[in-house]
């Protein structure tokens, strides 16, 4: 397996750097989001409008 490129993501509520973050919309009327896992949390549970729109990686395989 090859690894093209590695980069971090900052996550848009908690501001810290991660190299895994999950693109959610907290209404489907609303922008989509790139939130850590740590964040995650505050924003899918109870929340009956969430959406969940795939994982980003840092590590790229191909």
């Amino acid at each position: 397996m090859k690894v093209k490129r590695v980069r971090n993501k900052e996550c848009q509520l908690c501001k810290n750097e991660k190299d895994t973050l999950y693109r959610i919309r907290e209404k489907v009327v609303l922008p989509w989001k790139f939130v850590c896992k740590d964040c995650l949390p505050m924003v899918r549970d109870n929340n009956f409008e969430y959406q969940y729109g795939g994982t980003w990686k840092s590590k790229k395989r191909h």
